[in-house]
């Protein structure tokens, strides 16, 4: 998209931002003179014209008049306007920015210390932001990087996914903490280094582009519905406790508790657009190490890669479930953020599948990873 479109596209938003940000400058200026600024107003006039040795004469109040507020409402938008206009015009078309890798001798060592460096968060932010950049436009710049394998603290490849997935598993790790514990389930034994293949969603690519796609199984049950009170409760009492628990929840205290739970979710996501990136661009780098990859650097940390996705996709769906008595997925009461990030690494997977699709049979995965995947590639995840 180039940079007039860009300004076109963002047209509607400045005018309704105008618009709304005058209409509520106006409003508030109309209450604030109904209240004292009519008074003040006649009292200057009458003392005016005691020095001036007039006689008091009526003014007429503009707080009425529908000529007047329609003038002062066309000024301050056009006021506003203008102010909206010069901050896109300088953001869009006059601003350039500055990629410090590529002013560096060693471009890919600068990039990487700039994912390290912990102490300026917007050093961090700018870094990831130009690694996705030259992992998903610069073929030139991947090639160097899947190729760099001459340093002594291990390959660039090895370096860079280290820190992307060091993002994810941050993520990860305060979503269980989050979580309610639970009893562990039974699970059967593993032998050591054991690996399951991975079927290509047992037809060959182009039968499932044509229609042919396996059978997606039927979902589970869903759950009765959980009775908070139990079954003493009945009748008046329960209706009664059921009237209070609403009361509560729509209480001040109430939201209060709610505002900080949700506060404590959110915070996973503080640095939400940095694990976009991170999440893409390592992706976006394994998918194209099928042709750039001369050396196979990639190819031993698929597993580790995809064991990271897994485990981050994992906690974001327990965390998106709503306990509404259903236990069902429920868009509308998940936290925005939560949804949003499931359907970044649902795509970086299926990214994945697609692209590596043909050689998915070739892939030894773990039993829980192999499972896993085997549902993205009958496209029923």
């Amino acid at each position: 998209q180039s940079r007039i479109h860009a300004l076109k596209d963002r047209l509607p938003m400045s005018f309704s931002r105008a618009f709304g940000f005058a209409t509520s400058v106006l409003c508030k200026f109309w209450l604030a003179y109904f209240v004292v600024g009519w008074g003040v107003y006649r009292s200057v006039c009458g003392v005016l014209a005691r020095i001036f040795s007039t006689s008091a004469y009526n003014v007429a109040s503009p707080l009425f008049s529908a000529s007047m507020l329609a003038f002062w409402l066309h000024t301050f938008v056009l006021v506003v306007l203008t102010w909206e206009f010069a901050h896109q015009l300088f953001e869009i078309i006059v601003t350039e920015p500055t990629r410090i890798n590529e002013l560096s001798v060693d471009r890919n060592l600068c990039l990487l210390s700039g994912l390290r460096h912990t102490e300026s968060p917007l050093i961090q932010h700018l870094a990831f932001q130009e690694l996705y950049r030259a992992a998903a436009f610069s073929m030139e710049q991947r090639v160097e990087i899947l190729t760099d394998i001459d340093r002594t603290s291990g390959t660039m490849w090895t370096q860079i996914s280290a820190e992307c997935i060091a993002v994810i598993s941050a993520a990860t790790g305060q979503l269980k903490a989050q979580a309610p514990a639970e009893k562990p389930k039974p699970v059967a034994p593993i032998k050591k280094g054991e690996a399951v293949d991975v079927r290509a969603g047992g037809a060959p690519m182009a039968d499932i582009l044509q229609g042919r796609k396996p059978a997606v199984p039927a979902p589970p049950p869903a759950p009765a519905p959980v009775d908070l009170f139990g079954v003493e409760a009945q009748g008046l009492e329960k209706y009664v406790l059921t009237t209070l628990r609403d009361m509560l929840v729509r209480s001040p205290l109430g939201q209060r508790i709610l505002r900080s739970h949700r506060a404590q979710s959110t915070s996973v996501f503080a640095n939400f657009q940095q694990q976009v990136w991170a999440i893409r661009s390592l992706i976006r780098l394994v998918e194209c190490s099928i042709t750039e990859d001369k050396y196979g650097v990639v190819q031993t940390d698929i597993a580790r890669v995809l064991e990271t996705l897994f485990a981050y996709l994992i906690e974001l769906e327990r965390s998106a479930m709503q306990s509404d008595g259903s236990g069902a997925y429920n868009v509308q009461t998940a936290n925005r953020q939560t949804v949003a990030m499931v359907q970044v690494v649902r795509n970086a997977l299926y990214v994945f599948t697609t692209s590596f699709y043909e050689y998915l049979e070739a892939l030894k995965l773990p039993p829980q990873q192999a499972k896993q995947l085997q549902a993205f590639a009958n496209f029923s995840a």
